[in-house]
């Protein structure tokens, strides 16, 4: 390395994470190191000031990501639940969505003595003709 290089290929000599957990620790260590040495440091300061941005920008994204993971299970996990024949007050088995829905159809086609048009309204589609 000739001074005028800012990255070499080592990955051969060294274990480099793939997975970003790991890379973002492993560059955390890096830039913790560096200020730890001071001006007695190997790293160049440009090198260490490129990976700190990318870095803390990386692991603010990252935890942003979990965070909406985190959200999104929770939000699914409710809506299933929502849609399930649990029944929260009771704690009981009850109807599920599907069969209130299978309950409106039934109370339309006595209103509309199963005129198919109608369903269209309350948003329905007739199956196919086979």
């Amino acid at each position: 390395m000739n001074g005028n290089e800012l990255y070499m290929n080592t990955s051969d000599s060294f274990t480099i994470p793939e997975r970003a957990e790991a890379l973002i620790l492993l560059a955390e260590k890096i830039i913790q190191q560096h200020s730890a040495e001071g001006p007695q440091s190997p790293v160049k300061p440009q090198i260490i000031a490129d990976l700190n941005y990318r870095i803390s920008t990386a692991k603010l994204r990252h935890d942003q990501g979990l965070k909406y993971e985190r959200l999104m299970r929770e939000a699914f996990a409710e809506r299933d639940f929502l849609l399930s024949k649990q029944n929260s007050a009771t704690g009981k088995d009850d109807r599920d969505v599907k069969n209130i829905i299978e309950t409106v159809i039934q109370l339309l086609q006595q209103h509309y003595s199963g005129k198919q048009e109608s369903f269209v309204n309350w948003g329905f589609e007739a199956k196919p003709d086979k």
